[in-house]
């Protein structure tokens, strides 16, 4: 998997997280292209996202969208379904 272009030549590559390197967020950290062997600077930003969905019993499902009437969400979570 690659992580990033190289602003230099595009060539993708994985980023060096060898002993933990480059997972400090909001620092600048530096590697060495593998294809045109010029250094560039990256910085890490991690983020997480969450679905959250109750038990499929606990379900209040309604119609969401009027010009939809197949497509129904869930009142007190993220779930979604089409019902023909």
């Amino acid at each position: 998997m690659s992580d990033v272009k190289c602003p230099y030549c595009g060539n993708y590559q994985e980023i060096n997280h060898d002993d933990g390197y480059g997972y400090d967020e909001g620092l600048e950290h530096e590697q060495n292209c593998g294809n045109c062997d010029k250094y560039f600077k990256f910085i890490t930003s991690i983020s997480f996202n969450y679905e959250v969905f109750c038990q499929d019993i606990d379900h209040d499902m309604e119609q969401a969208l009027d010009d939809k009437p197949d497509f129904f969400m869930c009142q007190k979570c993220d779930h979604s379904e089409l019902r023909r």
